[in-house]
């Protein structure tokens, strides 16, 4: 019996010691799925028993663990004896910080901003009193999915079939693709008769387009950490305006060649009367101005003989004179008429 109460003297001793064990107010491990860029609140709130002494003396540590890092423990951000130390080397110390300005005021938590993929990895909150509380958050970041493209291949005709197609370029794997339609009350993911999963993971195979078919479909990509989306419209010809429209094309078409050429021959014509001109006008010099009617009628003669091309000028009298112009080494001579 002395033995019995010896004991649980001692027991009620000792109990005051137990009692100033730190606890962390927190279920268990966290994981979280973060996207790149985001900011993250990693929470760590304690407790110190009432019979405690008070803050005092309460230290706090930070660890980063990743799978590449070997060596002694990344400590990257603590508080000791009223003091916050940033640890080096981690690439953290410019983005993080304690959420509370007293870390000893029974919350630890931090904030992390501006994630990067390399941040990855297990986050473990240590405080310490006379014994050590340890917290972990599994972070894992990852790249929300690009901005996707979108596009169709085959012809928006009434009863063909036409294949919806949506691509992201970017993002961490695995993305998952869904088509909606988004008008006539078939949002959520639904989509009308007809449709069918294509081969790729973002086509969408829709075959004998009726005016059902005829809307705004809506490629969605997702991931763990985000989403992004891109539409198209489709508007469905009929069938028989189709053969309207191939021969309104066509029709179109020769018309704008016709004006092409009704262009090029005025630019032609165009051309031959300022010749015509320039060589009416050789011809009155080479025969020292002694034309006394004017040029009614220019001819260019096409044979060229002795390398001489000779340009005719002809009056209404039935007078001709020439002036014959030749081309030396890139340059024009005016040379004297030769006798008709």
């Amino acid at each position: 019996m002395a033995g019995h109460g010896a004991s649980l003297l001692l027991l009620l001793g000792l109990m005051p010691a137990l009692l100033l064990a730190v606890r962390i107010n927190s279920k268990g491990r966290e994981v979280l799925y973060l996207a790149k860029g985001d900011s993250v609140k990693l929470g760590c709130p304690y407790v110190l028993e009432p019979e405690d002494n008070g803050p005092q003396g309460v230290g706090i540590e930070w660890i980063q663990i990743t799978p590449e890092r070997t060596g002694p423990e990344n400590v990257f951000l603590s508080y000791h004896d009223h003091h916050v130390n940033y640890g080096s080397g981690s690439g953290l110390q410019d983005r993080v910080a304690f959420v509370q300005n007293d870390p000893s005021q029974y919350d630890a938590s931090i904030r992390l901003a501006d994630l990067q993929v390399s941040d990855t990895g297990t986050y473990q909150c240590r405080v310490k009193k006379n014994t050590v509380a340890v917290h972990e958050v599994i972070v894992t970041v990852q790249e929300k999915p690009a901005t996707p493209q979108c596009w169709t291949e085959g012809e928006l005709i009434e009863g063909s079939s036409i294949l919806l197609r949506c691509y992201s370029r970017g993002g961490t794997s695995p993305l998952a693709y869904q088509w909606a339609k988004l008008a006539d009350g078939y949002g959520g993911g639904r989509l009308p008769s007809g449709t069918i999963q294509g081969r790729a993971p973002g086509d969408l195979l829709i075959r004998s387009l009726t005016e059902v078919h005829a809307g705004v479909y809506q490629c969605r990509v997702t991931n763990r950490v985000g989403y992004s989306v891109c539409q198209i419209n489709l508007n469905l010809v009929p069938r028989g305006r189709q053969a309207g429209i191939i021969a309104g094309s066509i029709l179109g078409s020769l018309l704008l060649l016709s004006l092409l050429g009704l262009l090029i021959w005025a630019l032609m014509c165009r051309y031959r009367r300022k010749e015509c001109q320039r060589t009416c006008s050789d011809c009155r010099s080479s025969t020292g101005g002694t034309m006394t009617r004017p040029c009614n009628v220019c001819t260019h003669h096409s044979y060229s003989p002795h390398g001489i091309s000779y340009m005719q000028c002809q009056h209404g009298d039935g007078d001709e004179r020439a002036a014959a112009l030749m081309c030396n080494e890139g340059i024009r001579h005016q040379v004297a008429c030769p006798a008709l």
